[in-house]
């Protein structure tokens, strides 16, 4: 190397030294105040902060980020305070209330629910007189205990919930304070900004409306009104509750409270006032291994409930009151009291209790009816007996007789009509409907089947929903190949309640036979969503049969029907039928207390309506 390049070498590694030292000098160096760096922030000035991923906009309901083995932790808190006034003036005060861990995990999905179990760890327990646990210490320690294994709860897409699976061990006090929870910390999406829902709570079916709040992924909550429920009266209901979500839809915060109301007012009950508060709060987030493969193991031996279940008698307590029903009789005793119709519900009651202790007899009563050895009345009377023990012996019996090619076709189709009854039946019914629809020649048998397929897979959506599921779409099958009429298939599907028949049940609407059209109509009452709510819309305005229209105006009246007030409006306004307008004024005037345009649309109709008849119904319903 010439002496002039070594000079250029030495020279570059010297100035790359300097540049080196410069550039660490600066790196250690506090930035001048005259010249701060763009990112530096004075501690007083008003600097945006970027907010956390999850105050993003985020999805829900049908979109919500689902994957297995996602748990989400949350602390709770659950107070429940009944009111009774009593018929001496006295008031009479309850509380029942839980605080604790509650952990959530997907698992996967099986038919259309997505599965999740849940871990509690409750750490407070306040349980009202009558309940099974003690108070104090030791019923926190009973709890504690029950739920050392998981409860499995069974949403749908939208995050109604559907199903919640016990274990034995949790009794109805643990069941009823986990029924509550869910209750009352469910968020059922639709699209948009502002919807509403039917959903379960542990009363009855309600209908509640959402709205966006003022932050990404925030909404409020109001429950409006019972739309169905266990007592004769439906109860009163005000409910507010603010969720916060996820960016990818699960629900990360619940506050509120509700009041329920019933009796009083008339209805010769006492007046009970139930005061609910929750909080919902998340802790903390992580993954796990798992499947479906442990509730899978575990189903057999789960009870199965919805949120509107309430607790009956079981297990020892049950058996107890079938031995006081029985007290000893035999099956030809207790057929000797059908035929005298001597107090026939309690000798229903006797025989139904007499299946479920003496095996003996179950195999005597389906002897008899195979063998024709009763009249027609009887066979059905120990069907329908057999149907309400709903133990795997009668359900076994009620199987032979369906499946009996030599029984009378009257006696099947009874067979098939007494599933229905079944609180708790088994997959084992679905499979033999299915065999007897597709291979009896009697149109009664088949049709009675086929009836009974919609409702078990209304049934099975609790226990079973992957077979209620495929129960629907066994249906929509032979609906398409025409194995059944399109009366028959539209009737099941209605039992079914299932979104798999909405397509079928929408081609239905345009039949030239009203008849078929006014069944379509009658199924579209029982199949949730918001695509439905604009179908029946369009059959109150379009339809060109009066009797067709009026059905849509009442399958609307057992819906939420907020979203249907403008068409209802329209009805008013445009319907020539007065038998429609009638069931229009009828709905309105049940909605005057939770929708405010009912009232008006009312004194319109009273000083309008070209029909006497329906302006005295709006008056009389205005109280004016």
């Amino acid at each position: 190397m010439s002496p002039r390049l070594k000079s250029l070498v030495l020279l570059l590694a010297v100035l790359t030294a300097a540049a080196l030292w410069r550039a660490g000098q600066e790196a250690q160096t506090p930035a001048s105040p005259e010249t701060p760096p763009a990112v530096s922030q004075s501690l007083d000035a008003e600097a945006p902060t970027p907010e956390p991923e999850e105050n993003l906009p985020g999805v829900k309901g049908r979109e919500r980020v689902l994957v297995v083995g996602h748990r989400l932790r949350y602390t709770f808190d659950l107070d429940l305070r009944t009111h009774t006034e009593l018929s001496t003036g006295a008031r009479e005060s309850l509380h029942t209330g839980w605080s604790g861990l509650f952990e959530l995990t997907y698992l996967g999905a099986e038919g259309e629910q997505h599965l999740f179990s849940g871990h509690l760890v409750p750490t407070r327990v306040a349980v009202a007189p009558g309940e099974t646990l003690a108070p104090g210490d030791a019923a926190l320690q009973a709890l504690r205990g029950m739920f050392e294994r998981p409860v499995y709860v069974g949403q749908d897409v939208r995050g109604r919930v559907m199903a919640v699976h016990f274990d034995a061990a949790q009794d109805a006090a643990a069941r009823r304070l986990v029924r509550l929870l869910l209750a009352s910390t469910q968020f059922v999406a639709e699209d948009g900004p502002r919807w509403s829902t039917e959903e379960p709570d542990s009363r009855g079916d309600l209908e509640a409306v959402y709205r966006a709040g003022g932050s990404a992924n925030t909404y409020v909550k109001t429950k409006r009104r019972y739309l169905r429920a266990g007592s004769a009266v439906l109860p009163r209901l005000q409910g507010h509750l603010d969720f916060t979500l996820f960016a990818d839809g699960h629900v990360k915060e619940a506050t509120g409270s509700e009041v329920v109301e019933l009796g009083g007012a008339g209805t010769g009950l006492p007046r009970i006032r139930e005061e609910t508060r929750v909080a919902l709060i998340h802790v903390g987030v992580d993954y796990l291994l798992s499947s479906l493969r442990p509730f899978d193991a575990v189903r057999a031996t789960l009870r199965s409930e919805r949120l509107t279940d309430s607790a009956g008698m079981e297990g020892a307590s049950l058996e107890a009151w079938d031995r006081q029903l029985v007290k000893g009789a035999k099956l030809d005793e207790l057929l000797r009291s059908l035929a005298k119709r001597e107090d026939l519900d309690t000798a229903r009651l006797r025989l139904a209790a007499l299946f479920r202790q003496n095996l003996a007899e179950v195999d005597r009563a389906v002897a008899l009816i195979r063998q024709g050895s009763v009249n027609a009345v009887r066979s059905e009377q120990m069907l329908e007996a057999l149907a309400s023990a709903g133990t795997p012996e009668a359900q076994r019996a009620l199987v032979s007789v369906l499946e009996g090619e030599r029984v009378r076709p009257k006696t099947r189709a009874h067979a098939a009509r007494a599933v229905r009854q079944m609180e708790r039946p088994s997959p084992l019914l679905g499979d033999a409907l299915e065999r007897v629809v597709d291979g009896t020649r009697d149109a009664g048998v088949r049709n009675a089947a086929a009836l009974s397929m919609g409702t078990l897979s209304k049934a099975l959506e609790v226990a079973e929903p992957g077979r209620s599921q495929a129960l629907a779409e066994g249906l929509m099958r032979r609906c398409r190949t025409g194995t059944l009429e399109p009366e028959v298939c539209l009737d099941a599907l209605a039992r079914a309640g299932a979104p798999v028949g909405l397509a079928y049940v929408k081609s239905a609407l345009v039949h030239p036979e009203a008849a078929v059209r006014g069944a379509a109509t009658e199924a579209l009452r029982a199949i949730p969503g918001a695509a439905v709510d604009a179908l029946l819309d369009q059959v109150m305005l379009d339809d060109p049969s009066p009797r067709v229209r009026a059905l849509a105006v009442k399958a609307v009246s057992q819906r939420v029907v907020s979203v249907h007030m403008e068409a209802l409006a329209r009805v008013l306004r445009a319907e020539r039928s007065e038998r429609v307008r009638i069931e229009v004024v009828r709905l309105l005037g049940q909605l005057q207390a939770v929708e405010a345009p009912a009232a008006a649309l009312l004194r319109d109709v009273a000083t309008n309506d070209g029909s006497s008849n329906v302006r005295a119904l709006a008056t009389s319903l205005l109280g004016e």
